[in-house]
């Protein structure tokens, strides 16, 4: 019998993977509600609605005559919860609902990993702004505030100043669904995404890059992250230690089985912080394009056997080479855009892997400030023998994008 496999959710970027998931032997069902001419040509049945809204899947799903899924994951999007929704309602594997909840809502993750015994930044919850501003003064400046039950950097501001909290506190408030906000200790230091499966209590890692941060804090108090690169700076010792974190956090909040993406910092006395860990993959083409240019490492049929309930293959997961791979975002700024060409002619360079669009750009169009992690103005993956050429390729890339902006603009 044909497998039928639910896609609920697509990452940013990340349906340029659905093709991979075609098969004579599959049914491919997507649901998004960013439909694209990739999804429509990979899906057999493409659904477009909000793939974080669990009853508004299963409604589209009965009204176009699906009662059956075999397996069902999100590309790289980060609903959980949903997935583990209509996991028990079709009988496919999954994990519980409670266990997706305990490690999407912040203030849960939190709780577990801290009775684990784990090494975290010190918080407090807060639902009003008068408790964000005690929580403040009790934690210390500077202070990070984001909102419990959004993903991604969504809400996530920086606090400097006692002045400044009141009004963070009102907005990272105003995005979280539950009124319910995370307000925790700064730290320094350097952060990374580790990627793996963790199965019978066995983690099996596929993936560790370093995440590039030189402007982080340029538009603060918000945050910007400007990509990922493969190899690690840190040394095999210091990434053993960060995965053994990964696994007793894992293992503290059962995620088992799973796959898992993470964001870990390591601050500059050595300290493993597991400031993120969730069950899905690794979004944003990092697991399944930069770090696969880097080793070799395709985790999508692993995704779709534990998706089935079928055996990990491990061997798959083994490193088949080794070389550099950088993945490079530039910030949407503001701005009107007066041309715009084909970020394809910047793609045909050696080294580079691809250039795209982080926003529909068209002449006129008027580019946002910079607000979070979805203000993306364009990004380049590049590969390269070794990280410091690759970087050089993906900065030469970004400063030849065919982009003009109005006199006045950025």
């Amino acid at each position: 019998m044909t497998d039928r496999l639910l896609v609920c959710g697509l990452g940013s970027g990340m349906d340029r993977s659905l093709t991979e998931l075609r098969s004579p032997r599959r049914e491919l069902v997507v649901v998004t509600d960013h439909p694209t001419d990739r999804a429509r040509a990979a899906a057999d049945v493409l659904i477009v609605c909000d793939p974080n809204d669990a009853v508004a899947v299963l409604t589209e799903l009965s009204a176009a005559g699906i009662d059956r899924i075999d397996g069902v994951f999100s590309l790289g999007a980060d609903n959980p919860p949903v997935i583990s929704t209509l996991a028990r309602r079709f009988g496919c594997p999954g994990l519980p609902l409670e266990t997706a909840l305990d490690c999407t809502l912040k203030d849960r993750r939190l709780r577990i990993l801290r009775a684990a015994g784990l090494d975290l930044p010190r918080f407090a919850t807060a639902e009003s702004v008068g408790e964000a501003v005690r929580a403040v003064a009790d934690i210390g400046l500077p202070a990070v505030l984001k909102p419990s039950d959004q993903t991604g950097s969504l809400g996530v501001l920086k606090a400097g100043t006692a002045g400044q909290v009141r009004g963070l506190a009102e907005e990272a408030l105003r995005l979280s669904p539950g009124g319910r906000i995370v307000v925790e200790e700064f730290l320094e230091g350097t952060e990374h995404t580790l990627a793996a499966f963790m199965v019978d209590g066995e983690l099996h890692r596929f993936g560790f890059a370093d995440r590039e941060y030189g402007r982080k804090e340029e538009f603060a108090p918000h945050f910007f992250e400007g990509g990922d690169t493969l190899p690690s700076r840190l040394t095999a010792e210091q990434i053993e230690e960060v995965t053994d974190v990964v696994r007793r956090g894992a293992r503290a909040l059962r995620l088992d089985p799973a796959v898992i993406n993470t964001d870990i910092l390591r601050t500059r006395d050595g300290r493993v912080i597991l400031l993120e860990i969730t069950c899905r993959l690794t979004g944003a083409r990092i697991a399944t394009e930069v770090m696969r240019l880097a080793t070799g490492v395709d985790p999508l049929p692993n995704v779709v056997r534990l998706a089935l309930g079928r055996p990990l293959e491990p061997a798959e997961l083994v490193p088949r080479h080794s070389r550099a791979a950088v993945q490079r975002f530039l910030p949407a700024d503001g701005g009107v855009v007066e041309w715009v060409g084909d970020p394809r002619d910047v793609a045909r360079r050696a080294g580079v892997h691809d250039v795209f669009w982080g926003l529909d750009l068209r002449p006129g169009a008027v580019v946002p400030s910079y607000r979070g992690g979805a203000d993306v103005l364009a990004g380049v993956i590049a590969h390269a023998p070794d990280a410091g050429e690759a970087e050089a390729i993906a900065e030469r890339a970004l400063n030849a994008l065919p982009l003009r902006f109005k006199t006045g603009s950025p």
